[in-house]
Order: structure tokens, then sequence, then C-alpha cells
């Protein structure tokens, strides 16, 4: 939220926008829980558990309170967490992201979640969006970005679509996380982030997309609001509501992107 209401308070700078910004950007660098490394944790479902959706709800405040302060701490930080929250969570095997590192236990937990992955690629393409670019960390944010769209795509179903649990072809075709992958692949292209040849990833997931939306404009298959699961059968039975929140925002972005994507 505190994203959202810089990019507001830019074009309406109202006092109390500011507040309420500075507020919620010094919880974020003072007061979050966070490892001894630095990376931001929860204290459930255990003490000390990384998120990977965690990566969008706080990288995306940094890299703007980045651009409106000028200060460096906030980019500095946010590189830090994309690199940590790689570190805890990405999976060599299978080139995909946990869903959860479970820090009492030193081992990654739930399973290549969708949605989760989504949330990282779309935290990381978002940084760069602001990220300056002479800042010392950008070449390797590019590079984990890269890293996993590469790897993401080679779990793209026929459809365009990405599965629920994205190596396993049993469980439903999902609408968020494609909608995520969609348009952070056609930002990355758009912007020179990686090989225009990405493309047609970004123009598939976009015809998968379309065939969810229904006549009336509602969508389908996205997967409602997600805590950790210890068993993939969790995930499996996730319900998917008509057109739940949780997909619509992404499905805006990925649009546009993929217009402009278009029009080049």
């Amino acid at each position: 939220m505190g994203a959202s209401l810089i990019e507001l308070y830019e074009t309406d700078p109202k006092p109390e926008y500011r507040e309420y910004i500075d507020r919620a950007a010094s919880y974020v660098l003072t007061e979050q829980q966070r490892l001894a490394d630095g990376t931001f944790s929860h204290p459930v479902p255990y003490p000390h558990t990384v998120w990977a959706d965690d990566l969008y709800m706080s990288v995306p405040l940094l890299a703007r309170m980045g651009k409106l302060t000028g200060e460096k701490r906030y980019f500095d930080d946010a590189v830090n967490q994309v690199i940590l929250f790689n570190k805890h969570l990405f999976d060599e095997r299978v080139g995909l992201m946990y869903h959860c590192y479970y820090d009492d236990l030193g081992v990654q937990g739930g399973t290549y979640w969708g949605r989760c992955n989504g949330w990282m690629m779309v935290a990381t393409a978002d940084l760069l969006r602001y990220l300056p670019e002479n800042h010392s960390g950008r070449q390797k944010v590019l590079e984990l970005l890269n890293r996993q769209i590469r790897n993401t795509a080679q779990y793209q179903d026929q459809s365009g679509l990405w599965h629920q649990v994205l190596n396993k072809e049993q469980s439903y075709l999902e609408t968020s996380c494609t909608a995520m992958f969609t348009y952070s692949v056609a930002l990355a292209v758009n912007n020179g982030w990686i090989d225009e040849r990405y493309k047609t990833i970004a123009f598939a997931g976009w015809e998968g997309i379309q065939t969810q939306i229904t006549d009336e404009g509602g969508v389908l298959n996205i997967c409602m609001g997600t805590g950790i699961g210890d068993d993939i059968k969790f995930y499996f039975d996730r319900p998917a509501p008509y057109n739940d929140i949780h997909g619509l925002g992404a499905i805006f972005l990925a649009g546009v992107e993929v217009a402009k994507l278009v029009k080049e």
C-alpha cells in the first residue's frame, strides 16, 4: 500500500500521504523482522519464516522510496533482498523458487507454487524500473531476473498458461502466476533487460490468459489467497473463486506491457 501511495503522492502531494509513506518506509527499514543476514522474515507459521511473496510486499516500496528521496540506502536494501531471497528460496535442481524457507530448520518449505514465483519475478522486474543504471547491484539483479525467466519458461504449458504447482502438470492451469510471468517477460523485453527472442513467451502467456476471461469480463482459475502449506496436496486443493482479486491487477499489467510489445 505504501508503494501505491507513493505513486499517488507524486501527482497529489498531500502532507498526510507523505506522513504515511515515511512511516511505512521507516517500519520496513528498521522494524520489520529479519534473519541474521538481513532477509525479511515472518514470525509465522514458524519463527523466522521467509515467504517468497514478501519480496513483492517490500521491494516495490523500497525502490520507489529510493526514487522519491534519492537516498541510496533504499536501493541497497532492495537489491540485497532480491539477492537474499534467491539465496534462500531458489532450487537449482528444478530452476524454481520454493514458497518458503524455514530458518529454524535451515530448509526450504512449501513447494514450487506458481504465484509465489510470480511475486518474486514481478518484484525483481519492478526494481529494475527504478534502480539507477550506475548502481553496483544492478547487473546482479539483471542476472537473477534473466535466470528466473529462462527457467520458468521451461514450465510453460502449450496453452500458454502455467500450472498452480509449476512443475506438476496434474495441478490446474492458474491465471495469476501466468499474468505475472507474462507481464515480467514483456516488461523485460520492452526495456532491453532480456533478449527479444523471449517475447514469444509473453505472447503465448497472453493468449492463454484470454482463454480464462469470460464473455462477461470475469476471470477464471485465479488461486485464492494462500498461506504456507507443508504438503503438495495443500496447493493442489487451493480453491480458485470466480474473479478472485489476486490476479486482476496482474492481468492489467500484463495487457499493458504486451500491447507495448505488439506495437514495437
